[in-house]
C-alpha cells in the first residue's frame, strides 16, 4: 500500500467519509487483472493530489458490507464522497488520462 492511500475496511468505512470532506475510494479485488493494471494509475493520482483528497482502497474479498451497500458489482469501481455523499462514480478498465481528468473535476467542482 502506498503512503498515499489508505487501506480502508467495513469497520472504519464512515469514519474515513466523516472525518475528511473529499475522499476518493478504490473497491478492489486481489484477484482482479483490472485492478493490478490500474493500481500504479490509482496510487500516482493519489500521491499528485493528496492535498485535495483522501484516497482509499477497500479491499472486496474481505469487506462485504460496504460494496453491497453501494452496489459495487464492477472491479475496479472509483467512487467520489463530497461531504460524505457520492457524486462520481468510475468502474472497470479506464484510460489514466480519463481517470485522472473525471475525478480532478469532481475534486474541483463545487
Amino acid at each position: 500500500m502506498s503512503a498515499s492511500i489508505v487501506d480502508v475496511s467495513d469497520k472504519d468505512f464512515e469514519s474515513l467519509l466523516d472525518r475528511n470532506p473529499i475522499v476518493v475510494v478504490e473497491f478492489w479485488d486481489p484477484w482482479c487483472s483490472i485492478c493490478s493494471e490500474m493500481a500504479p494509475v490509482y496510487e500516482e493520482l493519489a500521491k499528485k493530489h493528496r492535498s485535495e483528497a483522501v484516497f482509499a482502497k477497500l479491499n472486496m474479498r474481505e469487506n462485504r458490507k460496504k460494496p453491497d451497500e453501494y452496489e459495487v458489482y464492477v472491479t475496479p469501481t472509483f467512487i467520489i464522497f463530497k461531504d460524505g455523499r457520492e457524486v462520481q462514480r468510475l468502474g472497470g478498465l479506464i484510460e489514466p488520462e480519463k481517470l485522472e481528468e473525471e475525478l480532478v473535476g469532481r475534486i474541483h467542482s463545487p
